[in-house]
């Protein structure tokens, strides 16, 4: 093998085992999953393959849900370990959720309605909702503040939340912590770290059943032989490498940055990937 073909090889792989490893960072620092980040990273993979708009978005979809899911996992692993995985919880937020991620990933995936400029909308909706809360919106508790619920808030409020989720999940590909970290602060009441920590445990659950209808059904011409369904694996090996290795490391990190550089962080991402996709939409 010649060093012109090797250098055509590494540098690819690399340059996605960074970019997984910043996403898996980010997913364990911010509980968002690091859809955020490996969209775009998908989206220009994909740029140099003829395939048709409906194409690109399953395809987006398909292979942003997969690495989301691997920093959720990633996660739960670590939060297992140090005796502060909610079980119970992420059960009652999760499954609502899976069943709306499923349902809205057939409806996507058996169709042509769902096109790019459609993903590139609900996309930007999400990124500006996520960029108002985090810059705006004020926290209903403080970190050490009680969280006073009813029984019956208790009990309606979480599954609505994960189906919510599980919808975003579905739509965007961002992993629906983009969503449930506004609103387990203003809707459950839980404060910033806390959110977060839940958010990426919950990411698996949502997800899981979306993956497999990805996985499961494909499409009709392949694009690389690594390929199942609509999951690229010369893609996905990588980025979730650096998935794995990195999003443990950002829980870890979370407690110690204060929750206005959390805030901060969270919302600069988001800007900076909104003004990408909107200089897409232009071109």
């Amino acid at each position: 093998m010649s060093t012109e073909t090797l250098t055509t090889l590494i540098w690819p792989f690399l340059l996605l085992l960074v970019c997984g490893s910043m996403g898996g960072f980010l997913a364990g620092l911010l509980g968002v999953g690091g859809g955020m980040l490996f969209i775009p990273v998908i989206n220009e993979y994909l740029s140099g393959h003829n395939l048709t708009s409906d194409e690109i978005v399953k395809y987006t979809l398909a292979n942003s849900i997969a690495l989301v899911f691997m920093s959720g996992v990633s996660g739960i692993f670590r939060q297992h370990k140090m005796g502060t995985w909610d079980l119970k919880q992420s059960l009652m937020i999760g499954i609502p959720g899976a069943l709306s991620s499923l349902l809205m990933s057939m409806a996507i995936e058996q169709g042509d309605w769902y096109s790019k400029p459609r993903f590139q909308t609900v996309f930007l909706g999400f990124l500006l909702l996520s960029i108002g809360n985090m810059i705006w919106g004020k926290s209903q508790v403080t970190e050490n503040s009680p969280q006073i619920q009813t029984n019956t808030t208790a009990q309606i409020l979480p599954p609505m939340v994960g189906i919510i989720a599980g919808c975003v999940v579905s739509l965007s590909g961002l992993g629906g912590g983009i969503i449930m970290v506004p609103l387990f602060r203003m809707i459950l009441k839980k404060p910033m770290h806390q959110a977060t920590s839940l958010s990426l445990s919950i990411v698996p659950i949502l997800s899981i059943t979306s993956l497999i209808q990805y996985a499961i059904h494909g499409p009709v011409n392949s694009i690389n032989p690594m390929q199942q369904g609509y999951l690229l694996g010369i893609l996905l090996l990588p980025m979730m490498l650096g998935v794995l290795f990195f999003s443990s490391f950002g829980q870890k990190t979370a407690p110690r940055v204060p929750v206005l550089w959390l805030r901060v962080i969270f919302a600069v991402l988001s800007i900076i990937i909104l003004i990408k996709t909107l200089l897409e939409i232009i071109e």
